[in-house]
């Protein structure tokens, strides 16, 4: 499916809007939400540049005013429509757990699943529902079907934990697992691609790339990359 980044601010808004009903602030501020978001240009740097919609995007969260977070990757913070919804269901479920677990919240997985992928522009059975990228990742990881000699290749500046993951599977299971140095930023993604291009050997199956490295804000080239690793038959994991 198609998703632009039109698109898809404009169904974040809606999204955020089909959790806020629940104060006439958030009705208020979910509809501000949704206009905003449907003037944003397509084009990420006029985006950036519109400070009314980011206005509005600032008063989702309770971030304090007088810290300056720039760590949004390993523990970000939940926009309060997000922290409102996490106590409300909490307090739900402490009601009656059994009930509400089988009966009711269990009843909204399947519905939410195809919210998401409406949000994500792709069919609902690509959906997994986990509770953070790390997961995610790491139920991917150890259960892809490798054999001895097998090699990963990924970067040392990937997420921690990601990198973990693949020693584990190298020291339990002996997949080779391949890390390439880079000196960011780097501005031509051609250099990315071709290290990766390079690093490629008869055993490679597969890359592991970061889509934004947490530790330096480079966008990692993952079209290209992706690209060149299927033409050579080879898979890719998107840290995203």
């Amino acid at each position: 499916m198609n998703n632009s980044r039109r698109s898809f601010l404009y169904k974040a808004g809606l999204l955020a809007g089909a959790f806020s009903s629940d104060s006439l602030f958030n009705q208020v501020h979910a509809e501000n939400l949704r206009a905003a978001a449907a003037k944003t240009s397509a084009d990420p740097m006029t985006a950036a540049a519109d400070e009314d919609y980011w206005s509005i995007i600032q008063q989702t969260y309770t971030v304090n005013p007088n810290i300056i977070n720039f760590n949004n990757g390993g523990v970000s913070p939940s926009p309060k429509v997000v922290q409102d919804a996490v106590e409300r269901y909490n307090k739900l479920s402490n009601e009656a757990p059994s009930y509400y677990m089988w009966r009711i919240l269990d009843q909204g997985r399947e519905p939410l699943r195809e919210k998401l992928a409406d949000l994500a522009g792709c069919d609902p059975n690509e959906i997994a529902i986990n509770r953070n990228a790390s997961e995610a990742l790491n139920t991917v990881i150890y259960g892809l079907d490798l054999a001895k000699g097998d090699e990963v290749i990924g970067t040392k500046q990937d997420y921690p934990n990601m990198i973990q993951a693949w020693r584990q599977r190298e020291m339990r299971e002996g997949i080779k697992y391949t890390q390439l140095n880079f000196e960011f930023p780097i501005e031509d993604d051609d250099t990315i691609v071709k290290a990766f291009e390079k690093a490629i050997t008869p055993r490679t199956k597969l890359l592991h790339i970061t889509h934004v490295i947490n530790w330096v804000g480079q966008i990692m080239p993952v079209q290209k990359l992706a690209r060149m690793a299927r033409a050579k038959g080879i898979e890719v994991l998107v840290d995203g």
